[in-house]
């Protein structure tokens, strides 16, 4: 038995224990920390378990449609204590954000991942470097526990895969990652739906802010990045969660082999969006600067002026790529 199995095996020996457990969303959940997490919560109901979803940071308008959004709970609004306390698709605790006060009232850390810079955090990790999304490591540990996936779970774990996968589109995209996608639309997941929730429901707002970063774009050679400033936000009228997917933009350029966002917070810090397309690991830009993430997608926040983040991240892309 290898020890990654070694390592699902004591996962699911937890929860199949556990009474009461508490599912912890990282700070701006996307799609496959959430629908991953919903699945999970919902899976640990149908087992006779209490479940309770906690998040730092509001679940974005595009992503309320999965299942059991309406029952997560913000930072510190949960009751009781637990006796286990599980994150999926959360590489380090520092990303929990307003969630420490609960997670003080709960046991033992499981720790379940597909992120190679996961930081091994838990009581138990259980890391799979190699799957596609952390849905598809949820959906392992689901029927481990021997519960029959369900049109709720199957959601929850599409919704996961499709978004974290780039529609199917990233290099991390396995023979496997089509087949458990096939069983989920075999529960009743329409494809098209989730695509118009997802990705076709856009704000005004946000193309507004679209355009105006469009307008800081730059190219060098097989380096580009874009830029989103707080008076952008302002005058866009857009919400921080409307960031997510403009890295996309400098990626799509003809040419390109590393995108970089940066993302200006205000207070003297900017968050870092990296994305490449072929061989540059940019995880590993990305960990030298206190983040982590995947060789082709990955982030950091940086503690400094925009224009110190700029010289910092493109030093290292540069080099990077040479």
């Amino acid at each position: 038995m290898t020890s990654r199995s070694r390592d699902r095996r004591r996962i699911v020996e937890r929860l199949g224990a556990a009474s009461r457990v508490l599912l912890v969303l990282h700070v701006r959940p996307d799609g496959d920390s959430i629908g991953s997490t919903l699945a999970m919560a919902r899976a640990l109901r149908v087992l006779g378990k209490a479940a309770e979803v906690v998040a730092p940071d509001p679940i974005p308008p595009n992503l309320a449609f999965v299942p059991g959004a309406d029952r997560v709970v913000g930072a510190g609004a949960t009751r009781g204590s637990f006796d286990t306390a599980l994150f999926l698709d959360c590489a380090s605790l520092d990303r929990i954000g307003g969630a420490t006060a609960d997670l003080e009232r709960a046991g033992p850390i499981l720790n379940v991942d597909h992120h190679s810079s996961n930081q091994r955090y838990g009581a138990v990790n259980y890391i799979e470097p190699h799957a596609a999304a952390c849905g598809e490591v949820t959906y392992d540990l689901i029927r481990a526990l021997g519960v029959a996936l369900d049109p709720e779970i199957a959601m929850g774990l599409y919704v996961a895969i499709v978004t974290d996968t780039g529609s199917f589109r990233y290099q991390s995209v396995t023979a496997r990652t089509h087949r458990i996608a096939a069983q989920l639309l075999g529960l009743g997941v329409r494809p098209a739906e989730v695509g118009r929730q997802v990705w076709d429901s856009r704000t005004l707002a946000s193309v507004r802010l679209e355009a105006a970063a469009l307008t800081t774009l730059v190219q060098e050679g097989e380096l580009a990045w874009m830029d989103v400033t707080p008076p952008m936000l302002a005058e866009s009228g857009a919400a921080a969660y409307e960031t997510e997917g403009l890295v996309n933009l400098p990626r799509s350029l003809e040419g390109v082999e590393v995108a970089v966002l940066f993302s200006d917070e205000g207070r003297g810090e900017v968050r870092v969006s990296l994305r490449s397309a072929r061989r540059v690991d940019v995880s590993a830009i990305a960990v030298r600067l206190g983040g982590g993430g995947h060789a082709r997608a990955a982030g950091c926040t940086l503690r400094m002026s925009l224009a110190q983040a700029h010289d910092a991240v493109l030093t290292a892309a540069r080099a990077a790529l040479r």
